[in-house]
């Protein structure tokens, strides 16, 4: 009854821990593409966010 019991609190921390390292990242982007075309040929815009979510940038202070 042990051996299942720690065999099932393994399974549970390995399964908490593959979540927690495939959800969670310190950065998000978000990538915007487009495409012109126009007479003269085509123009390919390439406009990539990158956001930060450490708390390193706070939002500032509203005044009061």
């Amino acid at each position: 009854m042990r051996k299942l019991l720690r065999v099932t609190m393994m399974g549970i921390l390995a399964a908490g821990l593959g979540i927690n390292l495939a959800g969670c990242s310190d950065e998000a982007s978000s990538e915007k593409k487009s495409v012109e075309s126009t007479p003269g040929g085509k123009t390919v815009t390439t406009e990539k966010t990158t956001v930060n979510k450490s708390g390193d940038n706070p939002p500032p202070a509203k005044a009061p």
